[in-house]
């Protein structure tokens, strides 16, 4: 793990960082995509962030917030539902229109969904909004990040580390949904295509986060705001503030304990390392592997079996094959 005055010691280098910094937040209107956001802010001298909501007013609050924290950095927001994968190409063209190269990918949508419910492309709500609308933007957009300087890292914030048994027919859960095998399988197949991603970009970083418990809106909005409340104040030994999520998740997306397979520039992997910190194991085991599974504290839970028995089974490319497929029938449903 990774103790908190390395985080904020790596974080405060960040200011005396030269050049651009360009960060997309999707779901960055609430919770710990905002936390991040803000905590960048204050960190970089001249950032370009741009954030992704369905919140028209929480997200030019944001913006508020942002520029008064730094006033010579450059904040835009996007409106839209990214559970449909048509919309997240939208956001995807307005982002390519303004920017030639992307650092940081930050990912964070999702809620914890009691029901199935299918969106009117046919994908189930939820699970399009922690792994195919995730998914979406990365493939959009990553000649961006293959374009930066910084190297970029692609950030995904769900459940690492709780991974579990999943099924090639299955993987879009509409043969069989159920609040568990739904958490399973968003955490599985990010996990999964994590690692493939690092092996198609080896100059891009790739990482699944289990943010921890983080005293952030969701749980009202899941349980209701008579019980979400009470268990909120139950856990709070167990969690941490918005703050600190935003700080460890600023560390994770910077820092070099979590390089590219294959940097760019081998001397730029991210913001040097600070006393005490090493260069993070890889999912696959290699130290500096590019793809990371890691706990709210930067530390490594991957599942070595379970990983490396999908591995042996090719599941990562199976995987990103059937999400390029449900890509094509999504924008060609005659195919």
């Amino acid at each position: 793990m990774v103790g908190i005055n390395e985080v904020r010691k790596s974080n405060a280098a960040l200011h005396a960082r030269d050049g651009d910094f360009v960060a997309v937040f999707v779901g960055g209107t609430s919770g710990i995509g905002e936390a991040t956001a803000k905590e960048l802010a204050k960190a970089i001298k001249k950032p370009t962030i741009h954030l992704v909501g369905r919140n028209q007013a929480a997200g030019s609050k944001i913006l508020e917030e942002l520029k008064s924290a730094n006033p010579d950095g450059t904040f835009h927001f996007i409106q839209s539902d990214v559970s449909l994968l048509h919309n997240v190409d939208e956001v995807c063209s307005e982002i390519k229109q303004k920017e030639k190269a992307i650092d940081l990918l930050f990912l964070s949508t999702g809620h914890l969904a009691t029901s199935k419910q299918n969106t009117t492309e046919g994908l189930e709500n939820n699970h399009v909004l922690r792994y195919y609308s995730r998914m979406r933007f990365v493939h959009n957009l990553v000649p961006l990040l293959g374009a930066s300087n910084g190297p970029a890292r692609v950030v995904s914030v769900l459940a690492a580390g709780q991974e579990g048994k999943i099924e090639e027919d299955n993987f879009d859960l509409q043969k069989f949904w159920s609040f568990m095998k739904s958490n399973t399988y968003a955490a599985t197949m990010n996990s999964l295509a994590v690692e493939h991603l690092a092996t198609l970009y080896p100059s891009i970083s790739f990482v699944h986060v289990f943010p921890g418990i983080v005293r952030t809106p969701l749980m009202n909005k899941t349980i209701g705001w008579i019980a979400g409340p009470i268990v909120t104040f139950l856990s709070r030994p167990m969690s941490i503030s918005p703050q600190e999520s935003g700080e460890r998740h600023l560390f994770i997306s910077t820092s070099a304990a979590y390089p590219p397979a294959t940097p760019q520039d081998p001397a730029n992997a991210g913001m040097p390392l600070v006393e005490g910190v090493k260069t993070s194991v890889a999912s696959t085991g290699k130290i500096g592997g590019g793809s990371y599974i890691l706990n709210y504290d930067g530390a490594n839970v991957a599942k070595e079996k379970l990983m490396s028995g999908y591995r042996a089974e090719d599941l990562p490319k199976k995987l990103w094959a059937h999400t390029l497929e449900t890509f094509k029938k999504v924008f060609d449903p005659a195919q």
